[in-house]
């Protein structure tokens, strides 16, 4: 009899888990086919699987805002080794006697002592989870009900494992045996209890194996509904991980389909964007990150990424219930008109399902669009792109990707524009800049230099893609002027588009707009392919990352770099030397953009240790370097690194098209990475990027220390620390 119940239960169990996993499974198919590759390069992705998912390799990571969650590392490895002897309970409770016992005692015994160990392991690890959630209480980390019934059940299932074990062990004590010694806790536990008679030993033993046993299923059930989804979730979506160097994998939108206008159905996302929902662990490192939010905007990237969940399964249980309802309907209203009913004489079963079927219609029709409904305008707007939630997450969720495609449905289909943008996207198309200046005026920056443009030098080994930042912006003008006098001085080959010169398209495609984006990715690929362009250098990464990242999908594969990447290559290939260090104590701040989306962090922080080097304060290139820099920030000179850096910069608010924005809720998003940069106690700060240029220098204005700490580009640090250019270096028209 109680094998017999114990595989009524199982079954019944099993059934259910698989009946929600297959409703879950199915909202996910509605989803859209994912462009991008996802089940290529296999032996990678099980190595992913291997290092993120068993190794819990991003868990482990602590970063400046988070610190490293070691008691879940136990708890799940602790969960893998006692999944061991959960099965070991479900095969012998349909097959009494068959059991690891079975195997040799060399093997079964350490087996057992292990997870008796890791039972207690994740026994304490909840119990510090239960305190810190109440007393420590990290932030977006609260104390709920969800969180009480996780935490009580895995304890529940360890004490229970302790219960039954060791009233086992108390019955082999009272029947003169000896306690396993393979079972150290539980044993410890039967001696606890004894001396008991036997059958208060044998009863004890049944109701913890039986509690374990309902506790244990009623736990798989659960899970599904519960934050623990991750479990299921997590191991696929971290095999179909983005491998490719495009991060922000922004798939092209097809035009000509209106139905496919960015996302503003669930159904719209792609079946990897929704997987992406099922795999949120809710350790809420996005939104600790996220600059939006840490600067009081309403934007939380672990939120969102739950809406979109709730969402998808809402509508999908609603439809559901309408199918049902309509299917309910139909039979009734076959069986009432044979059976003599008529709407006259309706029957009253069918009226009811009417009206049922109608409230359900009525309820869906009222449920909030997704983009511009559960997910607000304004938390769309207020992302900048950064990636620093998307680098943050131990289970790969792209977060940015989904924002920019859900402002893609509201600038295209619901035309649903913020003025400031609408005001951006003229400027573009009439002057292709978004300061709308003359595009006559694109050459002026060039003023007084000997500047060879492509018409000059046709056949160069650089094009140097000056960027609207750094053709208009008069702040800007100065780093592109500087970074002139760099490849004039290390006699590089280059020219400049000039006139023919076209935005990239940055903003317009960060801010949805992928209509104007198409048109002027397709005309400046026509440019470059008619000069045959070989290599672009650029200061701004955001020209970087779409000329790079963004214009392969129109067919324009070029080699692009950052001028950064090319001044280091030039100072470690000897065609460039500083001869003084223009500036004291310096930091360098990470542009979101050439660092977390380009993985270029050392080249702007080699070139800068090269020119402090010239001055008697830099360390040399290269590595080994952080015992030396320490030092010269005790002697109050040298390079000093910001605490929110590289993978962890703190972004200056520019990126996503903000740069065009204004900021009206919560702190500014570049006055809090400026304050960090005066708490540094440095006299430059050098950046990379022209928005981040203009931000912090805006940044140090407001905060009234622009005479105190100044704003520096690499290429204007370079150029100040290297001699004049002699005549014959500078590039000239080519002779015919």
């Amino acid at each position: 009899m109680t094998q017999v119940l114990f595989i009524l239960l199982l079954a019944a169990s099993i059934a259910f888990f698989a009946h929600t996993v297959w409703l879950f499974g199915r909202a996910l198919a509605q989803g859209t086919a994912d462009p991008r590759p996802r089940l290529d390069q296999i032996p990678g992705r099980l190595m992913d699987v291997a290092v993120y998912f068993l190794g819990q390799k991003k868990v482990a990571e602590e970063g400046p805002q988070h610190r490293t969650s070691k008691h879940h590392l136990i708890i799940f490895w602790g969960f893998l080794v006692i999944t061991i002897a959960t099965v070991d309970v479900m095969v012998s409770g349909v097959w009494p006697g068959v059991s690891l016992a079975l195997l040799p005692a060399a093997i079964h015994q350490p087996l057992y002592a292990l997870i008796d160990v890791m039972n207690l392991l994740v026994l304490i690890m909840v119990l510090w989870g239960i305190v810190r959630r109440t007393l420590v209480k990290p932030r977006l980390i609260p104390w709920n009900l969800d969180a009480g019934l996780i935490l009580g059940g895995i304890g529940a299932l360890m004490v229970t494992h302790f219960l039954f074990h060791g009233y086992e062990t108390a019955a082999a004590l009272s029947a003169g045996d000896s306690a396993p010694k393979f079972l150290p806790i539980s044993s410890w536990v039967g001696h606890a209890l004894a001396p008991l008679s036997p059958d208060a030993a044998a009863r004890g033993h049944a109701f913890g194996y039986w509690l374990h046993v309902l506790i244990l299923l009623t736990f798989l059930n659960y899970l599904p509904y519960s934050k623990h989804i991750h479990l299921l979730g997590s191991l696929p979506n971290i095999f179909a991980r983005n491998r490719s160097e495009r991060r922000m994998d922004l798939p092209k939108l097809n035009l000509e389909d209106e139905n496919q206008w960015g996302v503003g159905r669930f159904e719209q996302l792609s079946w990897k964007s929704l997987l992406d929902t099922y795999a949120c662990t809710e350790c809420a490192r996005c939104t600790n990150y996220c600059p939006a939010y840490n600067t009081g905007k309403n934007l939380s990237p672990m939120q969102l990424i739950h809406d979109l969940r709730y969402e998808m399964l809402d509508r999908v249980e609603l439809r559901d219930k309408i199918a049902d309802l309509e299917d309910e309907v139909a039979g009734l209203a076959e069986f009432a008109a044979s059976h003599g009913f008529n709407d006259a004489h309706p029957h009253p079963d069918l009226v009811f399902a009417r009206e049922r079927l109608g409230a359900a219609q009525a309820e869906l029709t009222a449920m909030p669009r997704l983009t511009g409904g559960r997910v607000q305008e304004d938390t769309l707007w207020a992302c900048t792109t950064c990636g620093a939630c998307q680098e943050v997450c131990p289970v790969f969720i792209e977060h940015p990707v989904k924002i920019i495609q859900m402002r893609q449905n509201l600038v295209l289909e619901q035309e649903k524009t913020p003025g400031e943008l609408q005001r951006t996207f003229r400027n573009i198309e009439r002057q292709s800049n978004p300061w709308g200046i003359a595009n006559d005026q694109r050459m002026d920056w060039a003023n007084g230099l000997d500047v060879p443009t492509i018409e000059d030098n046709a056949d160069p080994e650089y094009i140097l893609w000056v960027g609207c930042a750094g053709a208009f912006d008069s702040r800007i003008v100065k780093q592109t002027r500087a970074m002139v006098k760099i490849l004039d001085t290390a006699g590089v080959d280059y020219a400049v588009l000039g006139h023919q010169e076209g935005c990239t398209g940055d903003p317009a495609r960060r801010a949805g707009n992928e209509m104007l984006f198409q048109a002027l990715a397709e005309q400046n690929i026509e440019t470059l392919k008619s000069v045959k362009a070989k290599k672009i250098v650029t200061s701004c990464p955001h020209c970087l990352h779409t000329l790079r990242n963004d214009y392969p999908q129109f067919g324009g594969e070029f080699e692009v770099v950052h001028h950064t990447q090319l001044i280091d290559h030039l100072y470690k290939t000897g065609k460039l030397a500083s001869e003084k260090a223009p500036t004291g104590a310096i930091t360098y701040h990470d542009s979101c953009y050439l660092g977390r989306w380009n993985r270029e962090f050392d080249a702007p922080r080699d070139v800068i240790q090269a020119v402090l080097k010239a001055g008697g304060d830099g360390a040399g290139n290269g590595a080994g370097n952080e015992a030396r820099n320490e030092a010269r920030n005790e002697a109050g000179n040298g390079y000093r690194e910001l605490t929110r850096s590289k993978r962890h910069g703190f972004c200056c608010g520019a990126g996503g098209a903000r740069m065009f924005m204004e900021e009206t809720e919560g702190e500014r998003v570049n006055l809090n990475r400026t304050d960090e940069i005066i708490a540094a106690e440095v006299q430059s700060v050098a950046v990379a990027c022209p928005f981040c240029n203009i931000m912090l220098t805006d940044g140090m204005k407001q905060r009234n220390v622009d005479d105190k700490i100044q704003v520096l580009d690499v290429a204007e640090l370079v150029a100040a620390s290297i001699p004049d250019v002699p005549v014959d270096r500078l590039v000239r028209k080519k002779s015919t």
